[in-house]
């Protein structure tokens, strides 16, 4: 398996052509869905990357980066 830093680096290239894609008015719904994903996966691998670089020991599998929700389904932290 590729490392965490080398996914964010494919993952952020498909994202690129992606948006790309978009621009140019070649995208279609299923396009929409897949940079949803993308973009999904993108910061589901920064945070695991954050946690390994802080010394946890991280191995994330395709499966986990789909199931994977950082905050319990809301897009910013719980407040303290």
């Amino acid at each position: 398996m590729a490392s965490i830093i080398g996914r964010i680096e494919e993952l952020s290239r498909e994202r690129e052509k992606l948006l790309k894609d978009e621009g140019e008015h070649r995208s279609d719904p299923e396009t929409a869905g897949r940079l949803e994903r993308v973009d999904h996966r993108l910061r589901v691998l920064w945070d695991l990357r954050r946690r390994e670089l802080a010394g946890e020991k991280v191995e994330p599998g395709d499966d986990f980066l789909d199931e994977y929700d950082r905050y319990g389904g809301r897009e910013t932290p719980p407040s303290a």
